[in-house]
């Protein structure tokens, strides 16, 4: 039985037990089983039944041990989980109180009455700057931290707490280590025996230096505040419900009265009394607002009696003092000073005025010069173009010609970039998007250098993504003036090789991605981080080899963020730059798009008769040799009421018109034209002046205008925009008014 209970002990698992027992518990039953079927045989019934009795008692002893042994094991299994459990506990109750002693700054000690053991907690290192994972610090340690007279009232407390069974406490200072000086606050308390003698002293330390410095600061606040109470300038008034000042404070004096004398008085006996019913309202505003009605303002003009007598005005704030239940019984008025920034006001107004005149001057000055170095431009940059066409040239006159148009180009451009300049500080640079045709854009504006181009020897191609729109909407001439600016620069800049345009279009962006690319001269990265600053160039110096304003970069770039983008340039110093801008440019499909690309068309110039009105006679007869040139038939008109006669008589096919002549202008002249019932009130009229401000362009448009070419005249330019109005009639339903844009209401 024993062995059989040990063996249930050491096997309780059933697998293990069933393997233990099965063998023993097989031969007893083969044993009894034989000695059963011996005894049958022989026919003794009765220990027959005996052996059988015993098999079946061995297996309710063994199972009656089995199931007492398991209910045993599963106590101490039960008694197992509650220790661990308790000591878990434990573990966790002694971990969060070091954690509170972490967080509240405070650790706990205890010291033996005989001096020789001693008790500490983390805390109590961690206030005195030891790490207990790597530092074992004795008594003696923590006490070399306090001076002389700290370290004796550290003695003075425990002696006390001794010899009165009471607890103590004390405020020490040490310094730690690293030199820093920390606040201890000490709390000590005996541990009394049965017999009454003190044990040990127990106590807890707490870090107040932070306590304490912020308990100074706050009495630093109070004085301060004291300081300017009594010091205060603003003027503050305590007034009754009745209207009666029940105090003054000191700075009324400032007004040349004294506490005493406003006191008693109302608040209307000081003020202007031209201002004595806006204040009535203001007082009135402040008692009778609601429980949660905020401060009020106000500003007054006080009479003043100290030397320099007058009017002295005072912004006010009131708040009402208010009774439990709600009601204003009172009101404290702070008055402030304003009389200078009154003036100060009253003086930026002026200086606005005045700046806002001045800019109106100088933009009338802007647009005065642009027209008035356009003009003259006109016919030097015209003339030598027609004349550079004469056959039979000396070669030294036709380079001289290179020079005079060169000179004049540059000028242009200095022209342009300071008026653009001028009109985007101004903030005055309008935005006109219309259907663009992508690919056939580009290779108009790389036409324009093209004489450029093969005079230098170079290669200029242009690259359209195939995936890229036909049609985006843009505004044409800003986008011009930006891969202008790019591509002159490059031409600028390159001796030897190419130049590339390359355009794609981020559909999901809705932007349009543009870069000029050439084997250049390129620039240095330090310079290329100040690029596009204004009156920057790469080479500053006097002697540079390459001219310019520094103006055109930064236009450009202006001009992109204008049109929702950006630009960068990617260079190498001998290797050429790579200038890549984009701007926000939907792609444009359907009617939209169709409509443009009917509208006007990138066709031959045909067979046209163009009348040119201009009050100067170089202008027209530049105008006339040109379209003669191109084998145009063109008229003059020297004015508005000789232009309005031909119009009247003679049917053309275009009218070049003047902004600025004497008597009858441009725009009134179109808008006769318009409305006559001539034979040219759908004709196109495209304004031809030197008149390029946007106001200008907007008021030509809404004089019946339908486009505008800038003088001085730049072949190309002019040749493209009569190509894209030939054969075109405007609306017959179209009105001056109803002109919404310059390139509306077209037909062929």
């Amino acid at each position: 039985m024993v062995l059989s209970q040990k063996l249930i002990i050491e096997n309780l698992p059933p697998l293990g037990f069933w393997l233990s027992v099965t063998p023993p518990l097989l031969s007893a039953t083969w044993f009894q089983l034989d000695s059963a079927f011996e005894n049958a045989r022989q026919g003794r019934s009765e220990i027959v039944v005996t052996d059988l009795a015993n098999l079946v008692l061995l297996a309710l002893i063994f199972l009656a041990i089995r199931a007492a042994v398991i209910h045993r094991r599963e106590g101490w299994r039960r008694a197992s989980a509650e220790i661990r459990s308790s000591a878990r506990r434990a573990r966790e109750a002694h971990k969060i109180a070091m954690l509170a002693e972490q967080v509240a700054g405070i650790g706990h000690f205890r010291v033996a009455n005989n001096g020789q053991t001693t008790t500490f907690s983390d805390g109590i290192f961690e206030i005195h700057g030891f790490h207990r994972s790597t530092e074992s610090p004795e008594f003696q340690d923590l006490l070399d931290l306090y001076p002389g007279p700290e370290k004796a009232r550290l003695a003075d407390m425990i002696n006390e707490a001794v010899e009165t069974r009471k607890p103590t406490e004390t405020e020490v200072r040490c310094r730690l280590r690293d030199g820093r000086e920390r606040i201890i606050l000490i709390q000590a308390s005996p541990e009394v025996t049965s017999s009454g003698k003190v044990a040990a002293i127990l106590g807890v330390a707490m870090d107040v230096t932070e306590t304490r410095s912020r308990e100074a600061a706050l009495a630093e606040s109070e004085a301060r505040m004291r300081l300017l109470a009594d010091h205060v300038t603003d003027i503050v008034l305590w007034i009754s419900e009745g209207g009666r000042i029940l105090y003054a404070s000191t700075s009324v004096r400032s007004l040349g009265y004294s506490p005493e004398e406003m006191v008693g008085r109302t608040l209307a006996d000081f003020v202007d009394p031209s201002d004595g019913p806006a204040a009535t309202v203001f007082l009135k505003g402040v008692f009778d607002g609601g429980a949660s009605h905020p401060g009020i303002t106000g500003e007054f003009r006080f009479r003043s009696r100290n030397d320099s007598p007058g009017e002295v005005w005072l912004e006010g704030r009131a708040s009402a003092v208010r009774d439990p239940g709600g009601q204003a019984r009172s009101a404290v008025f702070n008055f402030r000073d304003v009389t200078r920034r009154r003036e100060l006001e009253e003086d930026l107004r002026q200086a606005k005025t005045r700046a806002e005149a001045a800019a109106e001057a100088k933009s009338e000055f802007l647009a005065n010069m642009s027209h008035e170095v356009r003009t003259p431009l006109t016919g030097v940059l015209g003339f030598s173009t027609l004349l550079s066409q004469l056959p039979g040239l000396p070669a030294q006159a036709e380079i001289y010609l290179r020079r005079v148009v060169a000179g004049g180009e540059a000028l242009l451009t200095v022209v342009n970039d300071i008026l653009d300049f001028s009109k985007l500080e101004a903030g005055q640079v309008d935005l006109d998007p219309v259907p663009l045709p992508l690919r056939s854009f580009l290779d108009d504006v790389a036409g324009l250098f093209s004489a450029q181009v093969s005079g230098k020897g170079l290669a200029l191609r242009v690259e359209v993504a195939s995936v890229a729109p036909e049609y985006v909407l843009a505004d044409r001439s800003r986008l011009q003036q930006v891969l202008s600016n790019l591509l002159s620069n490059a031409v600028k800049f390159t001796e030897e090789g190419e130049i590339a345009i390359r355009a794609r279009h981020d559909g999901e962006r809705n932007a349009l991605v543009i870069s000029v690319s050439d084997t250049g001269v390129g620039v240095s990265p330090t310079v290329a981080d100040r690029l596009f600053q204004r009156f920057t160039q790469a080479d500053g110096s006097i002697g540079r080899r390459y001219g310019g304003t520094g103006l055109g970069l930064s236009i450009s770039r202006q001009l992109t963020e204008l049109m929702g983008g950006g630009i960068q340039l990617h260079s190498t110093p001998g290797a050429g730059s790579t200038f890549t801008f984009e701007i926000l440019a939907p792609a444009v499909s359907g009617q939209i798009a169709a409509m443009d690309a009917t509208g006007v068309g990138d066709q031959e110039i045909g067979d046209l008769k163009i009348l040119v009105v201009d009050d100067l006679e170089a202008n027209r007869e530049l105008a006339r040799a040109l379209l003669l040139a191109a084998g145009l038939d063109a008229e003059v008109a020297m004015d508005g009421p000789d232009a309005i006669s031909l119009a009247a008589r003679q049917a053309y096919d275009l009218i070049l018109m003047d902004l600025q002549m004497p008597g009858m202008d441009g725009f009134a002249t179109a808008r006769a034209i318009r409305e006559q019932a001539g034979p040219n009130r759908r004709t196109p009229i495209i304004a031809l002046s030197a008149n390029v401000m946007s106001e200008h362009v907007r008021e030509a448009q809404q004089a019946g205008m339908n486009d505008h070419i800038a003088k001085p005249i730049v072949p190309a330019q002019f040749f493209a925009t009569l190509s894209r109005w030939s054969g075109v009639k405007t609306s017959p339903d179209e009105t001056i008014e109803a002109v919404p844009a310059l390139d509306a209401g077209r037909t062929r």
